[in-house]
This record gives C-alpha cells, sequence and structure tokens, in this order.
C-alpha cells in the first residue's frame, strides 16, 4: 500500500477493501499503453499487436472498473440507508448519491464510446476519472459516510 492508499483510508474495513480495487484499476490504467502518459495523440505509431493489447486491456479495465463502480456504489448507499443517515441527512446523501451517478454515467459513455482508435486518449481520460475519484470522492463523501457509521451510537459501529 502506498502513501496515496494510506491517506485515504476510511476506517472502513469493507469500504476500505473495495477502495483496493479501485487503486487497482488505477495502476491498470496506467499500465495499459506506454504512449498513455507521453505526448502521443493516438495509436498511430504504434504496431498492429500492441494497438490490439492495449485496446483489449483498455476493454478488461473499464470492465472491471464498470463492475466495481455498480458493486461498490450499491454498497455505500445500502450503508446509508441501513445506517439511517439517509432519514437524518438527506442532503448529504444525495449529493454522494449523484456523485456516484457522474461516475458511473462517464464510465459506461467510456464503455459505448470505444474507439480503436482513441485508445490513448481514453486511457487518459480513465485516469483523470480514477485520479479525481480517489482525490475527492474518497476523501470527502466516503470518510463523511463512514465517521457516520463509526460514531459511538451507531447501529452500524464496526458491524460493516
Amino acid at each position: 500500500m502506498d502513501a496515496m492508499q494510506i491517506g485515504l483510508l476510511t476506517g472502513n474495513r469493507t469500504i476500505d477493501l473495495e477502495h483496493q480495487e479501485l487503486f487497482a484499476a488505477l495502476n491498470a490504467a496506467r499500465a495499459i499503453c506506454l504512449n498513455s502518459q507521453s505526448s502521443l495523440a493516438s495509436c498511430a505509431n504504434c504496431d498492429a499487436a500492441r494497438h490490439q493489447h492495449c485496446e483489449q486491456t483498455l476493454v478488461d479495465v473499464l470492465g472491471r472498473v464498470l463492475g466495481f463502480v455498480l458493486d461498490h456504489f450499491k454498497t455505500e448507499e445500502s450503508i446509508m440507508r441501513d445506517s439511517l443517515l439517509l432519514m437524518i441527512d438527506r442532503e448529504l446523501c444525495q449529493v454522494h448519491m449523484e456523485d456516484h451517478a457522474g461516475i458511473s454515467a462517464m464510465v459506461e459513455r467510456m464503455v459505448r464510446e470505444l474507439d480503436s482508435t482513441q485508445t490513448v486518449s481514453l486511457v487518459r481520460e480513465l485516469d483523470q476519472l480514477l485520479m479525481r475519484w480517489i482525490a475527492q470522492h474518497i476523501a470527502t463523501h466516503d470518510v463523511a459516510l463512514v465517521n457516520w457509521i463509526e460514531r459511538e451510537d451507531s447501529v452500524l459501529r464496526s458491524g460493516i
């Protein structure tokens, strides 16, 4: 676990374990294309075998991320309901769930718009999305959710 991952631990075992999958997806996305971190705008200079490898790996990573997104957000939203946070602070939960919907929509759009000539730009876009998610969503929304369920009088305290 690197310093960034340690700094984003929420303290909730279930949520933190699921976030490990997100970090793995970020690492996999960054490893897809040798050109993704360079200034190249396309796959034009890659040979066919390399291009096919990058494209297939991107499809696999996007599939993993989409599956993760759907499962993880379902888990968090169940926690919001089960912990009664949704009843106590509906506005906080709405903002959190709207962020879930926005992230989901972006991943779904990437899957729909897969274009073999745009692998490099899709890898960059996926990297930016995952970094935003890590830097903003976990640090604000998920930490607030865990603080709620770990309070002294919580029915879910240390149970999730």
